[in-house]
């Protein structure tokens, strides 16, 4: 099965044999790569039942069905999660996604994979006030759109404004330079649109600019 490159990058990050609870599996692509290439155990679920529908006609036609479990959930609200699964989510916004991480069920995932398609600072500041650490985390340019992947356990951490903006990890590796210049380029148009009388707006985002023009001079 062909995966976009987001995608694939996901599965990469997932290790073999463990239980895996798609969260907004749309149409479960992922769950059959896994399943057909990573001897996962998968469930795939999604609140939306158009989706579903798709999903489960994708996994009838790869053989899958006594293996790939469907659910139609809100999160994980309808969800017996495994102690010790791992969760993905991703394709969503920050503020969905954090709601969805609100359920108490959380708890009993091992790790958490995230796509977040906004947000990146705020999302992250959260997480570790929610009791999590930021374990992995790359981008990913598909179809010339950029993507950050994390993946998050349970434990203490913090990360101050500037990691929490570029990300912690992200700024250890050195093939995270093309992602850094392309949010240079999409800070420095928004900065040009802001109106000289919005000060702290401007300064604020000048801040940003700076620590990116400082990550890319190292």
């Amino acid at each position: 099965m062909h995966l976009s490159r987001r995608l694939r990058a996901i599965a990469d990050m997932i290790p073999k044999d463990k239980v895996v609870v798609d969260i907004g599996c749309d149409h479960a692509l992922l769950d059959i790569y896994l399943t057909q290439n990573q001897t996962n155990n998968c469930i795939a679920c999604d609140v939306r039942s158009s989706v579903l529908e798709i999903a489960k006609k994708n996994i009838v036609n790869a053989g899958l069905e006594q293996k790939i479990s469907l659910i139609q959930s809100d999160g994980v609200e309808k969800v017996e999660v495994p102690k010790g699964a791992i969760a993905v989510i991703a394709g969503m916004g920050t503020s969905t996604i954090l709601s969805i991480l609100d359920n108490p069920k959380v708890t009993l995932f091992s790790e958490l994979i995230i796509q977040t398609n906004n947000n990146w600072a705020f999302f992250r500041k959260n997480m570790f006030k929610k009791g999590f650490q930021l374990m992995e985390e790359q981008t990913i340019c598909d179809k010339n759109k950029y993507y950050v992947l994390m993946k998050w356990i349970k434990g203490r951490s913090f990360y101050n404004k500037k990691q929490c903006l570029l990300g912690p990890i992200l700024m250890q590796k050195e093939e995270s330079i093309p992602y850094y210049r392309h949010l240079l380029e999409q800070y420095q148009l928004i900065n040009s649109k802001i109106p000289k009388q919005h000060v702290i707006e401007k300064y604020q985002m000048r801040k940003k600019i700076n620590w990116l023009k400082k990550e890319l001079k190292k």
